[in-house]
């Protein structure tokens, strides 16, 4: 079995094993697709923390299962391989955190980390589900009422999921980016209301578009955003604030903090979609999110240096998929 490993700060090496597992608690399994996060480009790029080299990156793939003893699985049924491996103490770890991922050609997983998927979904689809997982804990956790203004900076995955989801349910997406072209996902992915930053004053449109009221809710993508202070004033009094993504090694957030405090708002720090795989695969499945362009970039596992020596000079918005 081949798998690519961090091997220091910025490298990626190939390494070549053969692991010994029991058939009884899990399964081989042949990956054909493994999506990049956030927090797979910090820890190449040594800035997330208690991270142990050499580590194998990707915390979520697809595959086809090579062996198994386990009768619920048949060779070549094609699953999906979950982002979170349960501890005994009902705690969870992250997997190309604190122990391997799934950049690899086989991997050998807990069969508690194998999902069923069903057909007529793609593979490369089915890498999206802990951002759909994700955005699906955004909107429980702050609990987003219908016909409410919610504004979303940055048209990242996660994001524009999130933008869908409230939708769905009814709420107001505004979305803030500055680049007409991830704006443009938005519009057509059903947002009506897009903001660039660069060409228009954020204030003055949100109270156009909200009737001088402003927004409700607010979800920062903390992956690509740190100066937050400036924001908490676009919200209501009483309003919500989530800071959301994968990369918990990001900086000190900056800026005023004092509308916490004066406006009475609620804060939420939201890093991973655990306890929603199952939502996350069924609102896939039946459509009620799209994920087909919000795919920056699709590449052979053979370009695993390349790749992610790219993606950490950059902000990164939208989904990288390694073919293995």
């Amino acid at each position: 079995m081949k798998s690519y490993r961090i091997t220091r700060n910025f490298t990626i090496e190939p390494e070549t094993e053969e692991g010994s597992y029991s058939l009884k608690e899990y399964a081989k399994i042949k990956i054909t697709r493994a999506g990049v996060c956030s927090s797979d480009v910090a820890a190449f790029s040594g800035k997330m923390e208690n991270v142990k080299f050499p580590l194998c990156p990707t915390r979520i793939a697809v595959g086809l299962v090579s062996e198994s003893d386990d009768i619920t699985l048949r060779k070549g049924q094609r699953v999906m391989l979950s982002p979170y491996t349960r501890l005994e103490n009902g705690k969870y770890q992250i997997n190309g955190l604190k122990n391997d991922g799934y950049l690899a050609d086989y991997v050998y997983a807990p069969l508690h980390n194998v999902y069923t998927v069903p057909t007529g979904v793609s593979d490369d689809a089915f890498t999206f589900i802990e951002d759909i997982a994700m955005a699906i804990n955004v909107i429980e956790k702050m609990d987003i009422e219908k016909t409410k203004y919610v504004m979303l900076y940055g048209c990242t995955s996660v994001n524009l999921i999130i933008a869908q989801l409230c939708i769905y349910y009814q709420a107001i997406p505004i979305m803030i980016d500055d680049d007409n072209s991830r704006l443009s996902i938005a519009q057509d992915l059903g947002a009506y209301y897009c903001i660039n930053y660069v060409e228009e004053e954020v204030l003055p449109k949100l109270r156009e578009i909200t009737s001088g009221k402003l927004v409700d809710y607010m979800i920062i993508d903390g992956d690509i955003c740190s100066e937050i202070g400036k924001m908490m004033s676009y919200l209501r009094k009483n309003g919500k604030v989530a800071i959301v993504g994968f990369n918990t090694s990001k900086p000190s957030l900056k800026g005023d903090f004092s509308p916490i405090v004066n406006n009475n708002l609620t804060v939420y720090g939201i890093t991973d979609g655990y306890g929603e795989i199952e939502t996350a695969i069924n609102m896939l499945a039946t459509g009620t999110v799209k994920v087909d362009s919000l795919i920056e970039q699709q590449v052979d596992i053979s370009e695993a240096q390349t790749t992610f020596a790219s993606l950490s000079k950059q902000s990164n918005y939208l989904k990288t998929i390694f073919k293995c």
